[in-house]
């Protein structure tokens, strides 16, 4: 098993520092005693019974790839086995996992457009060598963000894969127990043919990138299910989800290229990554021409930054005053007064068995969060001024509307959502009733919907 970790590799690369390890392979930091440069390195234990010359030309796709230099792939610049374990060296690791950054940053349409735009770009540039098949898990595409002079922060993103699962399956691995690791097959990013073990092509790369997309986009997969074969049978039966119903101001040009890329048929996606890279820019020019607004609330917070700090004790601590709660009521100039007839539903804040304040539900669909200045963010229902203690999550949670019902489901927050005395399971939709208290980390609000029966004000015992 790895384990030496203590020892030039190759007689060349002095390890460094380890930045994951399983139990066949591991991946350092090392330096390059040749000219001092530091490089990743990946360890790969193979079986003793297995020959070198025919571990070695398991390696033989790394010549094509060490030719291949784009600012979208990660570089590969050596290879060898010494005693049973193979080592690759390759660039550095640099900046974050693009699945970190969906877990913790409010990643907006534009953005997520330019990201997915660049991940094409390394898809386009290993196509053009050869390379299918690609993992592009999440997890396995990085984002380095840098400051540009002239226009702020500008993302770079790089795809990772070097062919690591291929490579442990070619070794004779079985599947790993979880789906977290790099051996993995991953039906959630995984395309119809794939998972029914027919050829892989082009189109079936393209399929990975457009789910990536639709998750950077609604915060969510499309394809889900209780275990990974169900998953698969969504993933190979399933109907394409509106975007809108995650998003209320997604265009609709995205949501057509969603469903060509997400098609079944292979026969009826995008023919190449150079024409999907020109469908992205077609939607982001629209959005040039009709920029997406985020809509804002009644509620005009003030200035606060945009992290939310972990909760210390449930609904302990400091509560706005009256003051910020009078504020609170006032439409901004940015926004008309929309009639109460137009309210499909109130989350009322309560005190002293009082009530004290409706933030009015005026769409099917509604982000509650908090408001982010620093990203220009304000969610359709912002809790930044009854939330001093910044407890609640940019984007918290999300009520919708359907037919004649509305729903909730926690958004990833950092300190959960409540309904109740049921703490919300991510990403799964929870039917909201009238009356229905929901806690949003320590900010807690009453469901009301117009027309119904009128809720008569709770005290709590805390408040008596």
């Amino acid at each position: 098993m790895v384990s030496r970790d203590n020892r030039t590799v190759g007689g060349v690369y002095r390890l460094g520092q380890l930045v994951q390890k399983n139990g066949v392979y591991a991946f350092y930091t090392a330096y390059n005693r040749n000219n001092n440069d530091v490089v990743g390195l990946w360890i790969v234990d193979f079986p003793p019974q297995m020959q070198p010359q025919a571990v070695q030309s398991l390696l033989q796709p790394l010549a094509s790839r060490r030719a291949l230099e784009s600012p979208h792939v990660l570089r590969v610049y050596d290879w060898g086995i010494e005693g049973n374990r193979i080592y690759i060296a390759t660039d550095p690791p640099r900046g974050m996992t693009l699945r970190y950054v969906m877990d913790n940053e409010n990643v907006g349409i534009e953005r997520s457009l330019n990201l997915a735009q660049q991940m094409v770009m390394g898809i386009k540039a290993l196509h053009e060598r050869g390379f299918v098949g690609l993992d592009l898990r999440p997890r396995l595409v990085t984002v380095d963000s840098m400051e540009v002079e002239t226009i702020g922060i500008e993302d770079r993103v790089q795809l990772d894969d070097i062919g690591l699962r291929g490579l442990l399956k070619a070794l004779g691995y079985g599947e790993p127990t979880s789906v977290e690791d790099l051996g993995a097959f991953d039906t959630r990013y995984a395309s119809p043919e794939q998972i029914a073990g027919q050829p892989i092509t082009v189109a079936s790369d393209l399929y990975q990138a457009g789910l990536v997309l639709f998750e950077l986009i609604a915060g969510r997969l499309p394809f889900v299910g209780q275990n990974m074969a169900e998953t698969g049978i969504l993933q190979t039966t399933g109907s394409i989800p509106r975007l809108r119903q995650y998003v209320h101001n997604a265009p609709a040009m995205l949501q057509d290229v969603l469903n060509y890329v997400l098609a079944k048929d292979p026969a009826r996606r995008f023919s190449n990554a150079t024409a999907l890279l020109n469908a992205l820019q077609n939607v982001k020019a629209q959005i040039q021409v009709n920029p997406v607004e985020i809509q804002n609330t009644i509620l005009e917070p003030k200035q606060t930054g945009g992290f939310t700090r972990e909760m210390k004790t449930f609904d302990s601590g400091e509560l706005p005053n009256e003051e910020v709660l009078k504020n609170l009521g006032q439409p901004s100039g940015a926004m008309s007064v929309v009639s109460a007839s137009e309210v499909y539903a109130n989350l009322r804040y309560e005190r002293d068995g009082k009530v004290l304040l409706r933030l009015p539900i005026r769409q099917k669909n509604v982000i509650v969060g908090r408001r982010d200045p620093k990203r220009g963010f304000t969610p359709d229902i912002d809790l930044t001024r009854l939330d001093p203690q910044m407890t609640v999550s940019r984007q918290h949670a999300r009520i919708r509307f359907e037919e004649t019902f509305f729903y909730i489901e926690d958004l990833k927050s950092r300190n959960k959502t409540r309904l109740g005395e049921l703490t919300l399971a991510p990403l799964k939709a929870e039917l909201v009733q009238h009356g229905d208290w929901i806690c949003f980390g320590s900010v807690r609000l009453r469901f009301e919907i117009p027309g119904m029966s009128t809720l008569k004000p709770e005290k709590r015992e805390e408040e008596q």
